[in-house]
């Protein structure tokens, strides 16, 4: 089967890599993958999709904290356990991967998230990218996007943020979630204004895979 083009995003928080990922996969039309992959893991596991909503990239405790109030609502939003019988974390972690790896091998799409650099296989029209940027600019982009009047509030939901990540890939895949090792490029996201950033790395992607192609 011929390999698939597949792009993945693994981001800090408030550094833009939806946004980023959004327009990567509209200029070279690939399919966006976000939270499809709960809501597949969902179906697959017979439990409505809001149940695993709060449980992205996350371990036990510390996915409570923070998906249940910044990613899918307001950080006011109270949290309400939801009812996943008795699945542990690595069996949702597991059927999760197991879905990104179907995905992958018949969409060419840009995943965001879900460790996509490390737990699908290598290919030549693989293209990883790690998005960072500095924490005021992170910041700036939080108390816009979730309407946050307090700045160190802001701060304090990205440093747990980074923590429960770093801790959520190692417990899960055991490497360093943060490592330019990983990664083909690594990119702070501060550098450009997102919309030019879109156009750089969609030449590069272009650049990458024709290399390879060449090759």
């Amino acid at each position: 089967m011929k390999a698939r083009t597949t792009v993945t995003i693994a981001r800090r928080m408030g550094s833009g890599g939806s946004y980023v990922g959004q327009g990567i996969a509209r200029r070279l039309g690939l399919k966006y993958i976000d939270r499809e992959v709960l809501h597949l893991c969902a179906e697959s596991l017979g439990v409505d999709a809001s149940a695993l909503e709060q449980n992205r990239e996350r371990v036990s405790s510390f996915w409570e904290k923070l998906f249940g109030g910044l990613t899918f609502g307001p950080p006011e939003t109270t949290y309400a356990p939801p009812p996943l019988r008795n699945y542990t974390d690595k069996e949702l972690f597991e059927r999760q991967v197991e879905i990104l790896r179907q995905i992958a091998a018949h969409e060419d799409c840009v995943i965001v998230g879900y460790g996509g650099a490390y737990v699908l296989p290598r290919h030549p029209r693989m293209v990883n990218f790690y998005f960072h940027a500095p924490l005021e600019f992170r910041v700036r982009r939080i108390m816009e996007l979730y309407k946050i009047n307090d700045r160190e509030r802001a701060r304090q939901l990205i440093a747990s943020s980074d923590e429960m990540r770093q801790r959520y890939f190692k417990q899960m895949i055991g490497r360093d979630w943060a490592c330019a090792d990983n990664y083909h490029l690594c990119v702070d996201t501060s550098m450009l204004p997102l919309p030019e950033l879109i156009d750089r790395l969609v030449h590069f992607i272009g650049r990458r895979l024709g290399a390879k192609q060449e090759s």
